[in-house]
């Protein structure tokens, strides 16, 4: 098994395929950012976590416009029964 390395961001950048060197360059950060894809997959989470949070919003939502009026009337009939 590869232990992780603790050496320099240069050896690192070279074995992930992002050129070493050229900090001060901005094209090198935005093509190395380009390239970037390990947090796809959380953006990806994010959206359809969102999804189901509206889904779900949208549903009480409905819910309780409907419901309303039903509670309303058990209110009433159990409060005239007293």
């Amino acid at each position: 098994m590869h232990e992780p390395n603790c050496g320099s961001a240069r050896k690192n950048a070279s074995h992930a395929g992002i050129p070493a060197g050229g900090a001060d360059n901005p094209a090198v950060g935005v093509a190395r950012f380009a390239r970037d894809a390990r947090g796809s997959t959380a953006i990806e989470y994010a959206l359809i976590g969102s999804l189901i949070f509206l889904v779900a919003a949208g549903s009480i939502r409905v819910y309780v416009n409907r419901m309303g009026g039903v509670y309303n009337q058990i209110s009433t009939a159990v409060g005239q029964g007293n």
